[in-house]
């Protein structure tokens, strides 16, 4: 259990990071460009640590909740690149979030 606990916990320093958070609120941006303000649809978000973990091609596999509604989730790949960024390289919106954001 102790070598499975310290794999989530280098997993959430990536993702909490600063590097991590930029990459996130790229996206977050890219789809509401007045994402985390209060002017936003997307207001805040919230990473699911139970859903973290390293997706066999590369990167981590993340789950963010939306405004606190677990309806409104992003699931995405965040993969360093070679210059020791962090960006979002694949994700998925439900309909609900889309609708929202006028993506209907």
């Amino acid at each position: 259990m102790v070598n499975g606990r310290s794999e989530k916990e280098e997993m959430l320093q990536i993702v909490e990071g600063k590097k991590g958070r930029r990459a996130i609120a790229e996206l977050l941006r890219q789809e509401d460009s007045k994402a985390l303000t209060e002017k936003g649809i997307i207001k805040k978000y919230t990473i699911n640590e139970k859903n973290l973990k390293y997706n066999p091609m590369g990167g981590l596999n993340v789950y963010i909740i939306i405004n606190e509604n677990e309806v409104l989730n992003i699931d995405m790949t965040v993969q360093e690149e070679d210059i020791g960024e962090y960006e979002v390289v694949s994700y998925g919106i439900p309909q609900e979030l889309s609708e929202l954001l006028g993506e209907d």
